[in-house]
């Protein structure tokens, strides 16, 4: 398929990208928050196991080379402005990449994001502007004569994590927070894990298969208070013992926000991010350095709230394109395999 007749098959839904792009931003400007820029070429990469980050080498000007990544996610910096004391709330929107991703269906290699922080605010917060933030961009494009799904201008189903795997599962989750608990879950699931698989790996074995196709479906749906063991950057909650203040939002089955209540602890961060790399390690991934300066910065961190979206996949939810090629211009499956 040539690229022309990509772009050409998809302008309609590239038109109503451009206008969804516009309108998140003039729903931040609104609200008084400040746009930031951060960079896209960094020295290391998050730790997260499940995110693989593209290897560059950069030279300067005596032909020097200098290794380094793609960013991922424009997290680490955004939170080192704000430790900084930039006394705004804040957000980008801003390409970020990702290696050994698929090639179409929800994935592709360099996508668009849209992340933003809150200050003395919890995550509870940044549901409200999910809500508000949709309800703008359908009106935005009614007025610009966009068909717009009606489900994506209501108030979104939230569900607390533990309901869903009662309903789903059939079980209590507050039973399950530990690894070998969830390792037995699995086995009596029919499952086949290794002993040796992270709590993450083994609660995903069965949230994947029976609880995230059902997310989303009718509404979309916000699903909060993953098990701290799950905890990544967020604050674990004092309310809701052996959780984290994170929660995640789906679209007709699809993961399209992941939020936090953030953790403002140092030592803590550290702690994880060993704990990480230390799993990366077990998996045979690519070891990258910890970001000290990303660990200073938490340090210094104001109590504050963070969310990123991936805007392709909004497009998608108001375009409704089951596939993310559909609201790309030249996704990487033209470029690279047409």
């Amino acid at each position: 398929m040539s690229h022309i007749f990509h772009i050409s098959k998809n302008k309609q839904h590239i038109i109503m990208r451009s206008h969804i792009v516009r309108l998140i931003r003039e729903f931040f400007w609104d609200q008084n928050f400040l746009e930031v820029e951060t960079p896209h070429i960094l020295k290391t990469a998050g730790q997260e196991p499940n995110i693989q980050a593209m290897h560059i080498t950069i030279h300067n000007e005596h032909h020097e080379p200098f290794y380094g990544y793609l960013h991922t996610y424009p997290e680490y910096a955004m939170k080192k402005l704000l430790a900084a004391g930039f006394g705004n709330n804040i957000f980008s929107i801003c390409k970020s990449f990702r290696d050994h991703e698929s090639f179409g269906g929800t994935h592709n290699p360099e996508f668009t994001m849209i992340e933003w922080y809150r200050l003395d605010h919890d995550f509870f917060a940044l549901m409200d502007d999910m809500e508000r933030m949709f309800q703008y961009i359908a009106q935005g494009l009614k007025i610009k004569n966009f068909d717009v799904p009606s489900s994506l201008e209501k108030l979104w189903k939230r569900t607390h994590m533990r309901d869903l795997w009662r309903e789903y599962v059939g079980i209590e989750l507050d039973n399950y927070l530990d690894v070998s608990s969830m390792y037995e879950l699995c086995v009596e699931k029919g499952f086949r894990p290794n002993k040796e698989e992270s709590y993450e790996e083994l609660f995903y074995r069965i949230f994947l298969d029976a609880i995230e196709p059902n997310l989303g479906v009718d509404e979309p749906q916000i699903i909060y208070y993953y098990p701290a063991l799950m905890a990544s950057l967020s604050k674990r909650s004092t309310k809701e013992p052996g959780y984290a203040e994170r929660f995640e939002s789906y679209i007709d089955g699809v993961e399209i926000a992941n939020g936090f209540t953030e953790l403002t602890d140092a030592q803590e961060q550290l702690e994880r991010l060993k704990e990480d790399k230390n799993e990366r390690a077990r998996l045979g991934l690519d070891d990258y350095e910890i970001d000290k300066d990303f660990v200073e910065a938490v340090e210094h961190l104001p109590a504050c709230t963070g969310n990123s979206m991936g805007i392709d996949r909004i497009v998608q939810a108001f375009a409704g394109c089951k596939n993310i090629n559909d609201v790309l211009a030249l996704p990487a499956s033209e470029i690279f395999q047409s």
